[in-house]
């Protein structure tokens, strides 16, 4: 009886296209044997393995899956909590006491190029405290991670380090910095002390919520207000620029 159910079994996972032999398991539509140093051998050239997938809260979160044990993985399908411990859509693992995302994002994620051209674009002085306009956009990467939503708002709608280089002539001596959100980033302040010249800068910025918004503006509590001018070391006009890269 019991070899009699045996070969039953067989035959119903036979049918299914599942095979055992020993300690290893195939599924499969050929009938193959299973490899022998996989545990679990999937084979298929016309499907994929579907991993579950679930919504994080977090990196740390224990309560979505109860209990996970350490290497567990799952597909997240929710962009969810604050930064460091916030999570995106893709795969990630248990390591016995927080998700970890299975590949690490690294290199240009997205990018994107805002310029003003001179002189029509940007013909009035800008005042302590005021941003600097880049009203046309150049070439653009990674779909809407990078917009802009005014001629002087740009906004970072996901939680990462952004590499932002910008470059501005002006007639006066005087400073540029980064502002994000309502806050001027002081380690980002530029400036010259000779005049028509272009101020330049180029500096990592870490956003800590999605959809933060970004300025380059003439910090306040200066005295002067900037002249943006297209006259800048040679006959030809120049252009102010503000390019944006993620990276991580």
């Amino acid at each position: 009886m019991k070899y009699f159910i045996t070969a039953l079994i067989a035959l119903y996972l036979f049918g299914l296209g599942i095979a055992s032999r020993s300690q290893n398991v195939g599924i499969n539509d050929d009938a193959s044997t299973p490899n022998s140093s996989a545990m679990l051998d999937v084979q298929s050239t016309t499907k994929g393995m579907l991993i579950p997938r679930v919504v994080l809260t977090s990196a740390t979160d224990a309560s979505t899956i109860a209990s996970p044990a350490t290497s567990l993985l799952v597909y997240n399908t929710a962009t969810a909590g604050t930064y460091p411990d916030n999570v995106v859509p893709g795969f990630y693992y248990w390591d016995g006491t927080k998700w970890n995302s299975i590949i690490r994002q690294t290199g240009v994620l997205a990018f994107a190029d805002f310029y003003a051209i001179m002189p029509s674009d940007n013909t009035t002085s800008v005042a302590p405290g005021a941003a600097v306009a880049f009203p046309n956009t150049g070439p653009t990467s990674g779909g809407s991670d990078i917009t802009n939503t005014s001629s002087t708002t740009f906004q970072l709608s996901a939680i990462g380090t952004y590499m932002v280089s910008w470059q501005v002539s002006v007639t006066e001596p005087g400073q540029l910095a980064l502002k994000l959100n309502d806050t001027e980033n002081l380690t980002t302040v530029v400036g010259r002390a000779t005049g028509t010249s272009q101020i330049a800068g180029n500096r990592l910025i870490t956003t800590v919520a999605p959809n933060s918004i970004l300025r380059v503006v003439n910090p306040t509590g200066n005295s002067t207000a900037l002249t943006i001018t297209p006259l800048a070391g040679g006959t030809s006009p120049v252009s102010a620029s503000l390019v944006i890269t993620r990276i991580q």
